[in-house]
């Protein structure tokens, strides 16, 4: 098995250089550090958006302050809720005299005004407005508490142990209340749950719009990114004094798409800054690698007992392409797991084992695989034969 193992990964990696060679003879990878700014803030995180594998992390697990980033959950709960139907983008929502009294960054929202869902999540989103957070947990659940109830509930299902919600908005407390807590780690899983849903991509994405028929402006949080960033796409900023500066934002380059998180950054311009390097970390320094096609063959076979044939090819159920780094490439380890015997007859597609992608002790990928074609039972006349050509060679 470790014999036919290391050869497979050598043929891969022969292969995987030769594409590269050939689709990608104008890119270099890069020499960039991606822990170039990390004075200049507590936690960041980079990751791919469609594996979820975690690219580079730094402090992801210590817990800091989201200030407006818990508006990513009342986003995500909205957008759910409206999967299921409960509520629509259209529904109309009337602004309570709480809502209209929260401070902050705000759209000035007062009591009785009627806008429409969809508007409010566009004010929550690309402007982070306090009081739009408001009104709209407001709708959706009755009460705001009852809503950060949601969220907290929402935080154990997705895995987000060290998040506790106290806020729709993210302010900074006032007295007797507690702060909102979170960590990089469990906002990457926030982020890649929030990715699943196109329209919020929609609004974070969008640099500039408007409000209230046009005669308020919506300037996004993170304009000067959108606009001077190549394939951003948001996703939300948040800043209080004792949170410093946070970002969790999302980039897509030709198909590839990363998560990249920074929190507690010492001002604005470190926060741009530590971003745009991850990200450039990432498109410089990884490439996706077509591994085998769906319908190949792949340099290994299954044996069979009792059949025509001893043996049966063996071709790939899946494409598979996985992101790696150039050292990565030269890691990456491919294991077959095939039954040692399997008795005829054989199927043609029959599936019959599988492989397996290893990097670094941890497995990436596993595909299954099936029979390229049919392998029937062994005739009488073909058992006869081998008994007579065994009794043969045995004198």
């Amino acid at each position: 098995m470790l014999s036919s193992s290391n050869t497979f990964r050598l043929f891969l990696f022969s292969a995987s250089l030769l594409i590269l060679a050939l689709t990608n003879a104008n890119t270099a990878f890069s020499a960039k550090n991606a822990n170039h700014y990390r004075s200049h803030y507590k936690a960041a995180l980079l990751a791919d958006a469609e594996s979820g594998r975690i690219l580079h992390h730094d402090r992801m697990h210590q817990k800091i302050y989201p200030a407006s980033l818990v508006k990513m959950m009342v986003s995500l709960i909205v957008l759910e809720e409206i999967d299921k139907g409960r509520i629509s983008l259209q529904d109309s929502v009337k602004v309570s005299r709480w809502a209209s009294k929260i401070g902050g960054h705000q759209v000035y929202l007062k009591q009785g005004e009627i806008f429409q869902l969809g508007e409010l999540m566009k004010a929550v989103v690309i402007s982070s407005a306090n009081d739009a957070a408001v009104a709209v947990a407001e709708h959706v659940f009755g009460r705001d508490k009852a809503f950060i109830n949601k969220m907290n509930e929402r935080t154990k299902q997705l895995g987000m142990r060290k998040t506790n919600f106290y806020s729709v908005h993210g302010l900074p407390p006032g007295r007797g209340q507690k702060l909102d807590e979170s960590t990089a780690f469990d906002l990457y899983l926030l982020a890649m749950q929030l990715l699943k849903h196109p329209q919020y991509l929609r609004w974070s994405s969008t640099r500039l719009d408007s409000f209230r028929n046009g005669t308020f402006q919506l300037l996004n949080t993170n304009h000067r990114l959108i606009r001077n960033y190549r394939g951003m796409e948001g996703m939300k900023t948040g800043y209080h004094r004792r949170a410093g500066f946070n970002l969790v934002s999302t980039a897509v380059r030709n198909g590839q798409r990363y998560i990249s998180i920074v929190l507690g950054a010492t001002n604005s311009r470190w926060r741009s800054r530590a971003v745009t390097n991850l990200l450039d970390y990432g498109f410089e320094n990884y490439l996706k690698f077509e591994l085998n096609k769906k319908g190949n063959t792949v340099p290994f076979s299954a044996a069979v007992k009792g059949g025509e044939s001893e043996r049966v090819s063996l071709k790939s159920t899946e494409t598979v392409s996985i992101l790696l780094s150039a050292e990565e490439l030269k890691r990456l380890e491919i294991w077959p797991q095939i039954p040692s015997k399997t008795g005829a007859p054989v199927a043609a597609d029959q599936k019959l084992g599988k492989l397996e992608y290893w990097l670094d002790g941890k497995m990436l990928k596993q595909v299954a695989l099936q029979t390229e074609y049919a392998v029937p039972e062994q005739s009488v006349l073909s058992k006869l034969t081998g008994m007579l050509t065994n009794l043969s060679e045995s004198y």
